[in-house]
């Protein structure tokens, strides 16, 4: 990986597939963090109204048209949801560019690609957090203000604004406009330093029939879903005691959310990786150990997306902390830097002396 880029995982972040995971995730994960009960009678403060939209799609069937825009383009997409026996279908059919489509079972997701590919992913790790966030409310408000943004119109339907400021630098807010109806997302906005808009998912048609035929969530061609891996608790941070390294700094209410071996961003081989969340943010950190000596300090951030690379020496060993997540670019080196092996009093190498930022 020459200095300055990083190459695949910047192509990795450019793909289709992130663009439809966070628009469809948005749906079903990243904002899941308020209780799950509720009803609509009792819908007052904006914490009542994103509890709504996280139950809605759990007892709502829909499809519709959103056009979902990042740093790498604009794309539409076709959605069909329909909760079933306890379990939430969905299928995404991106109707720009090459076929691309998406489908999802529960905590299982498909994508299949345009030469006929699938690749299978399973969302363990947020459905682990989400899970864990229906205790998280107070823990949430620490870090954002949640507040009434006024009605609006979205997709030809009444829609309500919610905005969740962050209460520091350390993370990003969001505007959601939500269906005044069903409680369903219509619009969402990220957004961050100075009002930016980061990423932006809106629906342009929506529509709520009684039943939704099941040809419409079927795959273009066989998933062949795998057998569901044993789960794993949400560890705790004591967990992190069994690895050889130790994080220096973490945000403020950012939490352990998942402790793995994960496919490095910057090499083919099996690193250390960690996640951390504060239910509605998170970014992951990978440690590995620099065996050719030839990987260098890069920085990248796509969109909402920072990737930061940096190179760490320990005696005659070099190790590569990488730190890629939806926080702003200076919060990920500030993390990265921080990164040392446990018990040691390693440093930057000669070439990455910088401070990190505030």
């Amino acid at each position: 990986m020459s200095k300055g880029t990083l190459g695949v995982m910047g192509c990795s972040l450019k793909g289709g597939l992130k663009a439809a995971l966070v628009a469809g995730g948005l749906l079903f994960s990243a904002l899941t963090f308020a209780q799950t009960s509720g009803s609509q009678s009792s819908v007052a403060t904006p914490a009542d109204w994103l509890t709504r939209m996280v139950a809605a799609p759990s007892v709502t069937a829909y499809e519709g048209l959103f056009v979902y825009e990042n740093a790498s383009g604009i794309s539409a997409v076709r959605i069909f949801h329909k909760p079933e026996d306890n379990i939430q279908k969905e299928r995404l059919i991106y109707q720009d560019g090459p076929y691309r489509e998406i489908v999802r079972e529960g905590d299982k997701i498909a994508f299949i690609r345009p030469d006929g590919d699938i690749s299978r992913f399973r969302t363990e790790g947020v459905s682990g957090l989400v899970e864990r966030l229906s205790n998280y409310q107070d823990d949430l408000r620490q870090s954002y203000r949640l507040l009434f943004g006024g009605n609006d119109r979205v997709a030809g339907r009444n829609a309500l604004r919610i905005e969740v400021q962050p209460r520091d630098s350390h993370r990003y807010g969001f505007a959601l406009w939500l269906d005044r109806d069903t409680g369903l997302m219509l619009r969402s906005e990220l957004i961050g330093e100075k009002g930016a808009i980061l990423e932006r998912l809106q629906y342009v048609d929506l529509s709520t029939p009684q039943e939704l035929p099941a040809q419409l969530l079927e795959p273009s061609r066989p998933v062949n879903w795998q057998p569901a891996p044993k789960k794993q608790p949400v560890p705790e941070a004591s967990a992190l005691k069994a690895l050889s390294w130790e994080m220096g700094w973490i945000p403020s209410g950012f939490e352990l959310a998942g402790i793995s071996q994960a496919d490095s961003p910057v090499s083919r081989q099996k690193v250390d990786s960690l996640l951390f969340s504060d239910g509605l943010s998170a970014f992951s950190v990978f440690v590995e150990k620099d065996q050719s000596k030839v990987l260098g300090p890069a920085s990248e951030q796509i969109g909402a997306t920072a990737a930061i690379s940096r190179l760490f020496r320990q005696g005659d060993d070099y190790f590569n902390v990488t730190v890629i997540g939806e926080i702003p670019v200076g919060v990920a080196e500030r993390v990265a830097v921080s990164v040392k092996p446990r018990n040691s009093s390693s440093q930057p190498s000669a070439d990455q002396n910088d401070k990190p930022s505030p």
